[in-house]
């Protein structure tokens, strides 16, 4: 017994579980896609995030898609409780295998999303951290249509913190990324992080039994 072994006598002992982490906005949108994989539907839709630093807990941070400008949906899908390091690339994807063959990447890397990443093009994305908005892609107000910052078939992809775009349809009748007339721009390695290691230690709560005399007095 951990208290009783220190010498402490009679005592209570619990044990609290604690994990110790410290964030910040560090999480930020890198890429919003909406590829036409040869699988169709849903499946060539995923949002690409990029770490600028340390992140113990990824899951302060979450996304939410706000459809056809019909103005913010609130948080939708949640990041799982990893840590990643500063430079990760993390993609969330619909179909994981299907996003993977159509970029040449490793599936076991790529998270998978919830039904309500849905974009089809013409929809804003925002990233929450701690529940509040802390960055935005295209305009909640707004359906992107026929708007500059249209993906329809295509992606958006931040350079230099401006976002570039692979122009409305051009994944359409494309096998793969690199097959297409506009490959998508990232072609490196993503990752789902590390579970987050939790820390426990005890606490000894030392109670004092009160003498027989004690007690006759009150």
């Amino acid at each position: 017994d951990f208290c009783l072994s220190r010498g402490l006598g009679d005592v209570y002992k619990r044990q609290f579980l604690f994990s110790l982490t410290i964030n910040s906005q560090d999480l930020a949108l890198q890429g919003i896609i909406d590829f036409t994989v040869p699988t169709a539907g849903n499946n060539g839709k995923a949002i690409h995030v990029l770490a600028t630093a340390d992140i113990a807990d990824l899951s302060v941070y979450g996304i939410g898609v706000a459809n056809n400008g019909g103005g913010t949906d609130g948080q939708e899908y949640t990041f799982p409780a990893v840590s990643v390091s500063a430079g990760d690339h993390i993609m969330v994807a619909r179909t994981p295998a299907d996003m993977a063959a159509y970029l040449g990447a490793t599936e076991a890397n790529i998270m998978l999303a919830n039904t309500s990443i849905s974009q089809n093009g013409d929809d804003a994305i925002e990233l929450y951290f701690n529940d509040a908005v802390v960055e935005t892609f295209g305009d909640i107000a707004v359906d992107g249509s026929g708007e500059a910052w249209e993906y329809q078939d295509s992606f958006a992809y931040k350079v230099d913190g401006a976002w570039t775009y692979g122009g409305v349809d051009c994944t359409d009748g494309s096998d793969t990324s690199a097959t297409s007339s506009c490959p998508y721009p990232y072609t490196g390695v993503y990752t789902t992080g590390t579970a987050i290691p939790v820390d426990t230690f005890n606490i000894c709560l030392l109670y004092t039994s009160p003498s027989p005399r004690d007690r006759q007095k009150s």
